[in-house]
């Protein structure tokens, strides 16, 4: 653990470490997908949507971040996961119809090139902030990662393109409340670790609820029944992902082949929480 606190300090002070360059976002397909839109009434609408898979990663080309938004804030708005509506139609030959995003829950769509289905929940994001909870403005779009007890949201960052990190949203799935663990802003850098620690902690015992077993467990033994991110592991691995790419044609399935090993290996370090979530608040 204390390793992957290092290895997000770094990446923090890399991002936010001036203001005078600018940013790549690699934005998705301007044409229209197939896909199925459940609103927050319940209904389900069948069709296409268009502007809506941007892909989760983004690039940064030297440092456009601010001193006074948080890390996640920054991205979250550059990635154009919060935006205000969608366009929808019922088929090809229709003419498009705005949907207020405040009236969609969950975007499902499939990608025929990368043969997979995606999906896209529109989630209130909530910070944590000296181990207290606090509500924002930001109501976004987040592609899911991994569902569970505790579901995983999040996206990719990449600088001067090399991978850099994946940024996580914990979320559970009975609310569309949604917390980042890691969310920091610069002058918050040099007291990162202790504050780092207790938001991960504050984090997880907001997306479990009423739980005081669990809440324990956190507090006294959630770090030592933690697994420590290796430097071994994270040179192998980048090896591995180097080797694989090379199966692949497309500059597409390449980069998706990459940031679903970077997923899964992340995902491990909240594995220990969420099986303990699952045992003891039954």
């Amino acid at each position: 653990m204390k390793n992957r606190i290092l290895i997000i300090l770094g990446l923090l002070l890399l991002i936010q470490k001036t203001q005078s360059q600018d940013i790549k976002i690699a934005l998705g397909k301007t044409d229209f997908d197939n896909a199925s839109v459940l609103l927050t009434n319940g209904k389900t609408l069948l069709g296409e949507v268009q502007d809506f898979k941007s892909p989760n990663t983004i690039e940064i080309v030297g440092n456009p971040f601010s001193f006074t938004m948080s890390a996640t804030e920054e991205l979250e708005k550059d990635l154009n996961l919060n935006r205000k509506q969608i366009k929808f139609r019922k088929s090809k030959d229709d003419q498009y119809q705005l949907i207020p995003a405040d009236s969609i829950d969950t975007v499902h769509f499939f990608d025929d090139e990368l043969n997979k289905n995606l999906e896209f929940r529109r989630l209130q994001i909530v910070r944590s902030i000296n181990g207290k909870i606090n509500e924002t403005k930001r109501t976004i779009f987040l592609p899911v990662f991994k569902k569970d007890s505790i579901n995983l949201y999040g996206y990719h960052l990449y600088s001067s393109g090399q991978y850099a990190t994946t940024i996580f949203y914990l979320n559970n799935p009975k609310d569309n409340l949604a917390v980042a663990p890691n969310d920091m802003r610069f002058n918050e850098i040099f007291s990162a670790r202790k504050k780092l620690i207790e938001r991960i902690v504050s984090s997880y015992k907001f997306v479990s609820g009423n739980c005081p077993t669990f809440h324990n467990w956190l507090d006294k033994k959630f770090y030592s029944q933690t697994s420590e991110i290796n430097r071994d592991d994270y040179k192998k691995l980048q090896k591995e992902i180097k080797k694989g790419k090379k199966s692949f044609k497309s500059k597409k399935e390449k980069l998706e082949f990459e940031r679903e090993k970077w997923t899964e290996f992340y995902i491990k370090s909240f594995t220990p929480a969420i099986k303990q979530y699952k045992e003891l608040c039954k």
